[in-house]
């Protein structure tokens, strides 16, 4: 499709009145930076290729020789130190865990550890005003008199403790960036070509690509190098600290502090600049140099049109989609459903596979009241409102920290993401689809914005880093459900205990059964539950296992329980011994084809076994009384027959244990008045 003409289209930042409000009033987070401490550079990142490394402790002395006859295909031998009977190897991602699991079955081999980045001590939690950053870290606190709701965030502190974005370059499609103030001094990308032997102002185009001394990027409004220009570029300076600030102890973090800024200029209060033409050069700019994120916190409301016709927007359109970036942009600010309006929010709206659009949530997780949302039109949700953050000194303010509202506080929070993704695994980088799903996959339930965009979440810096399988812990737990009848099978909830993950938290979890030794089936695919209820024949053999799922994708490896068999004793069986007056009855009904009752009070019966949980068996009706319960002497409660219809082979009573072992059950008469039987059908038990 080509268009019917050029326009040329003036476009807009999206931060709310309001917030362009705080920032003229010169409301700040603090009046001065003085005798604020250094902590230095930050080192938060962890290897950025596939390389993963294993050390090997070995039970006996071993040679090198033996050493190198562990290698395969997969993994080479790194280190060897004979004194510490130590081994280190490299092997990648992909294989990790399949060569652990065969160096683990080596008899040479002692131990096999996965040799985890360790980092200098440098906390975010120490910069300066890490509380009012809230979009990192949410426990609750007050922003700007509004209480917040724990964890609607990014899980910004999380992502910290991994990768910082180191290696990854983000373009602030923008007004522009002023790399003076101090948080983002050191942070600007610095083109090679221009840079180095006087280059950077020799007034010479020494790259050839078209632009004179482009050092940090340029001014596509004044046509300069420029990328800050006195009393303007607040807007991208904001963007810029909430995915780049540094990590030093002072002042914020952003999410991405290893990340360098591009900063792309065509934004600003001059006429000159704002126009979509402007916008295109600014992406082909950025394609140019190969970068594959950029930050978008503008747009054009189709409704605002001074002339032209949407039709126009084909350049732009394709620009976009010829970037081969992920093009993160802001929803926008006029509080619209953007999937029912005729003339959408440019170029949020785009019908690309690389456009990520963002709305903005508060501290409690609601959808901002100024931001535009849309159950297809938008992809997820991210802090956008009171998000402190950088500006330039306008002489108001020495620190230039402020709050600041809109969707364009939001989008940055996720273009930073993107780029820790990307710092992580580069691979990603060069697919911005498959980068745009992992983030959109990784997004949290919290807050309350289901329905209002495509994935009804929002945006988790620590799910979408997570590559570690989480660990789930074997069933540990069997017992007797009560309440039921048995027959040939008895109701048994099988239990495991929560497992663990170090970054995005267990999902859910699969369980499979082997029945007598048989081959694994699936119980369950994918369960949020803890336990199961599963209906067990008697004198078969069980097992289970269980696995852990993260909500970043990835599975854990499954962990078995021990095996488990439900026997059944009669009423008469051995290990039942009975003390006063008992009676056999011969009922149908029985699941021996009797049992056996008493009516005076202190009557007893009492079973011995071996085994990890147990159940009393008996009949309930109208004539039937109660029985104070002991397990192995100590008085447990009293269980009760009564009921005004009888039942047959109810599972009256249950007791379980975390292992096997020993125990006597022993109940006794309470002859209660008018009711005063008790029957005794029979005892199950697991072994």
């Amino acid at each position: 499709m080509q268009p019917a003409r050029r326009a040329r289209v003036r476009l807009a930042v999206f931060v709310t009145l309001a917030a362009l409000t705080v920032a003229s009033t010169g409301m700040t987070l603090a009046a001065d930076r003085g005798g604020v401490k250094s902590a230095g550079r930050p080192a938060w990142d962890r290897r950025t290729d596939d390389a993963v490394r294993l050390i090997v402790t070995f039970r006996d002395n071993a040679s090198r020789t033996d050493a190198r006859a562990l290698e395969d295909s997969a993994t080479s031998l790194v280190a060897f130190e004979r004194a510490a009977k130590r081994a280190v190897y490299q092997t990648t991602q992909t294989a990790l865990r399949s060569e652990k699991r065969r160096l683990e079955r080596d008899p040479s081999v002692r131990t096999v550890q996965v040799s985890q980045r360790l980092y200098r001590a440098v906390d975010p939690e120490d910069e300066e005003f890490w509380d009012v950053l809230w979009g990192l870290h949410n426990t609750g606190q007050t922003i700007q008199a509004s209480a917040g709701v724990a964890n609607v965030d990014v899980d910004g502190r999380e992502s910290l403790g991994v990768v910082s974005g180191t290696g990854v370059i983000v373009a602030v499609i923008d007004d522009g960036v002023d790399f003076s103030q101090p948080d983002l001094a050191g942070q600007a990308w610095v083109n090679p070509g221009e840079s180095g032997g006087g280059k950077e102002t020799n007034n010479v185009d020494d790259d050839a690509n078209g632009y004179i001394d482009d050092v940090n990027g340029w001014d596509f409004c004044h046509d300069d190098k420029t990328v800050h220009d006195p009393d303007d570029d607040f807007h991208g300076t904001h963007v810029s600290g909430t995915i780049a600030a540094k990590l030093d102890g002072a002042g914020i973090v952003g999410i991405a502090p290893g990340v360098k800024v591009m900063a792309l200029k065509f934004l600003g209060d001059d006429l000159a600049c704002g126009w979509d033409d402007q916008a295109i050069e600014a992406i082909e700019y950025a394609k140019s140099f190969g970068v594959r994120i950029s930050n978008n916190s503008w747009a054009r409301p189709a409704s605002a049109l001074p002339f032209g016709d949407p039709a126009d927007d084909v350049p732009l359109y394709e620009a976009i989609e010829d970037s081969g970036m992920l093009f993160v942009a802001a929803a926008g600010n006029s509080a619209q459903d953007l999937d029912n309006v005729s003339r959408p929010s440019i170029p949020a709206s785009f019908d690309l596979p690389n456009i990520l659009s963002v709305a903005a949530v508060d501290n409690t997780g609601q959808l901002a009241s100024f931001s535009n949302y849309g159950e297809t039109s938008v992809d997820m949700s991210a802090p956008g409102v009171s998000i402190a953050s950088l500006i330039p000194d306008y002489g108001i303010n020495e620190a230039g920290y402020y709050y600041l509202d809109g969707t364009s506080m939001a989008a940055p929070h996720v273009a930073a993401i993107a780029a820790v993704v990307g710092s992580q695994t580069p691979s990603i980088l060069t697919t911005p689809t498959a980068l745009k799903k992992r983030i959109l996959d990784t997004a949290k339930n919290v807050g309350d914005t289901g329905g209002l965009t495509l994935t009804g979440r929002v945006a988790s810096a620590a799910a979408a880093i997570d590559q570690t399988e989480p660990t789930a812990l074997p069933p540990n737990s069997y017992a007797f459900v009560t309440g039921g009848a048995i027959g040939s099978t008895i109701k048994t909830r099988v239990r495991w205990p929560a497992g663990t993950d170090d970054l995005s938290g267990v999902a859910s979890y699969a369980l499979r059964q082997s029945v007598n030794g048989a081959a694994w089936s699936t119980v369950a695919a994918s369960t949020t539950s803890l336990y199961t209820d599963r209906s067990l024949t008697f004198s078969t053999a069980y097992r289970y296992r269980v696995r852990a799922h993260d909500r970043a994708g990835n599975t854990g490896e499954y962990v078995d329980g021990p095996q488990v068999r439900p026997k059944l004793t009669q009423q008469n069986g051995t290990g039942v011994t009975y003390g006063g007056t008992w009676t056999t009855r011969t009922s149908s009904s029985a699941s021996g084809g009797s049992t056996r009752y008493a009516t005076k009070s202190g009557a007893w019966v009492q079973f011995s076994f071996t085994g990890r949980a147990v159940a009393l068996i008996a009949p309930k009706g109208a004539s039937r009384g109660s029985a104070k319960v002991y397990v192995d002497g100590t008085y447990v409660g009293t269980t009760s027959a009564y009921r005004s219809s009888s039942q047959s082979k109810i599972v009256l009573f249950a007791r379980n244990w975390g292992a096997s072992g020993s125990h006597k059950v022993k109940l006794v008469l309470t002859g209660t008045s008018g009711h005063p039987r008790f029957d005794i059908d029979a005892f199950a038990y697991l072994q």
